[in-house]
């Protein structure tokens, strides 16, 4: 850029009064609003977080030291982000550059805009229609609607990464976008989930944006709403957009250091005082939206990594506040090899049953009830030598039931498949064989379910609003088919 260009691009300049850290106190710029850029000589950037009398307080965007007496000009430029479909496929940063310096966007079309207000009842829609996983646990026990905020809770090696990665995969043939945030995270646990995004078996349609740990701190905090101005974009097209937020409790802290480095009277564990605000103000942001709106939708999975299996920590109770229900993941599960490692006794759905097919919830309830039931007469039978046939027959029938909401981790599964499989824990077929016949037989059995035809009246059903009862009968009368298909 020239210097007749840059004049005249610049409206205004400020000098740096005062700098700590990445947080910087100017003076001039009388323009200056929230959320401004800033560019100093050197080709730093800051953003405008605070107006005060004749001062300016922003934060320094880019690595690098600022000292007093600095210039930063304001521009006149009405858009600052490049958003599109040339975003698929691509990583990018905070400010939705590319983080390969070899490639190249087309000019912005979006202005850079973070604090937007959650759109209001009358501009959204009716939660309807569910977000397919291909994960049993997932879409029969604890579903998904397209628009719900989901949050997703657990440990450290719980094995959250492992689902997202296979959920994002999922979306694949489904033409939703998805978007994943990775918050504060190191470049080297990105590099291979980012690989099994973008392989050939993985999701091509899926943006990753990213805020290393290694980075600024201001980057890391404005990552979460770059990620969602982004589903923002795609979802006014009237698309269907999947956003994960990896992980809130990182994003926490970096919030933290911000409000203790500014001198912001601490709350409650050292976390400013509107943290819960902060979050939610990103997370209202999703939903499902009327058709003035476009009709799209943003389903947002929260993550939240956990130092111990606790529910009563500040940062989780405000997360579950503010979201439709979590999905609780168990390292103990996870250790011993079950996929996916999830606890459906502590974990909640919301919404997600107003998305399910008729014979999905009354399949859900049934089974919620009877792996209850399982889990209390596993603890007392453990004090007894002796068990009557009624408990027994319980004790089976849950092991059945887990045994059949296990997969394998790349492993995707119809809805016509998981409620067949799920309804054959009812029957004599099941009931009256062991588990290992289950575990040798499964795979056979899915396959016949995908390809033979005869199965396709199952898969009707399953559209109608029929009973349970109707639908065990006409699993029932396909039993002679799976006997053919199984190993003895």
């Amino acid at each position: 850029m020239n210097i007749e260009e840059k004049q005249k691009s610049e409206r205004e300049i400020g000098f740096v009064v005062a700098a700590k850290n990445y947080l910087l106190t100017l003076e001039g710029l009388p323009g200056a609003r929230l959320e401004d850029i800033l560019y100093g000589e050197n080709g730093k950037r800051a953003l405008v977080i605070s107006l005060r009398g004749k001062l300016v307080k922003a934060m320094l965007l880019d690595r690098g030291l600022v000292r007093p007496g600095d210039m930063f000009a304001l521009r006149e430029e009405k858009n600052f982000f490049s958003f599109g479909d040339h975003l698929f496929g691509k990583v990018v940063n905070a400010l939705g550059e590319p983080i390969e310096s070899d490639i190249s966007f087309p000019e912005p079309n979006m202005p850079f805009v973070l604090e937007v207000e959650a759109r209001g009842m009358g501009k959204r829609g009716k939660i309807h229609e569910q977000l397919v996983t291909g994960i049993t646990m997932v879409d029969t026990l604890l579903p998904i609607a397209k628009g719900q905020r989901q949050l997703i809770h657990g440990p450290v090696r719980s094995g959250k990464t492992s689902f997202l990665g296979n959920v994002l995969a999922s979306q694949k043939e489904l033409d939703t976008v998805c978007i994943y945030a990775a918050i504060g995270r190191p470049a080297t646990l990105l590099q291979p989930l980012a690989h099994f995004i973008y392989k050939e078996s993985g999701n091509p349609k899926t943006i990753i944006v990213a805020a290393f740990s290694d980075e600024p701190t201001p980057m890391i905090a404005i990552a979460p709403s770059t990620a969602m101005h982004i589903a923002e974009h795609f979802a006014l097209q009237g698309k269907s957009v999947l956003l994960i937020i990896d992980d809130f409790s990182v994003h926490a802290k970096y919030l933290r250091e911000i409000a203790l480095l500014a001198g912001r009277l601490p709350g409650r564990e050292s976390y400013p005082g509107d943290i819960f605000y902060q979050h939610a103000h990103v997370i209202e942001r999703a939903g499902k939206f009327s058709q003035k709106e476009g009709g799209g939708s943003i389903t947002l999975l929260a993550v939240l990594e956990t130092d111990i299996e606790s529910y009563s920590d500040y940062i989780p109770t405000n997360l579950m506040a503010a979201t439709d229900g979590h999905l609780f993941f168990s390292p103990e599960l996870y250790a011993e090899g079950v996929y996916p490692p999830l606890r459906e006794d502590q974990s909640v759905t919301r919404v997600g049953k107003n998305s399910q097919k008729f014979i999905q919830k009354q399949l859900a309830t049934r089974i919620l009830s009877i792996l209850t039931e399982y889990r209390r007469e596993r603890e007392y039978s453990q004090f007894t030598a002796v068990t009557n046939e009624r408990t027994k027959k319980i004790l089976h029938q849950g092991e059945l039931l887990y045994e059949l909401l296990r997969q394998n981790t790349l492993e995707n599964l119809p809805i016509f498949i998981q409620t067949t499989l799920l309804t054959l824990a009812f029957l004599p077929f099941l009931l009256n064989r062991d588990t290992q016949f289950l575990l040798r037989n499964k795979p056979l059995i899915i396959a016949a379910l995908k390809k033979d035809h005869l199965f396709n009246d199952l898969k009707t059903a399953i559209q109608k609003d029929i009973l349970l009862e109707e639908f065990i009968e006409l699993a029932e009368s396909k039993i002679p088919l799976l006997e053919k298909v199984c190993q003895q």
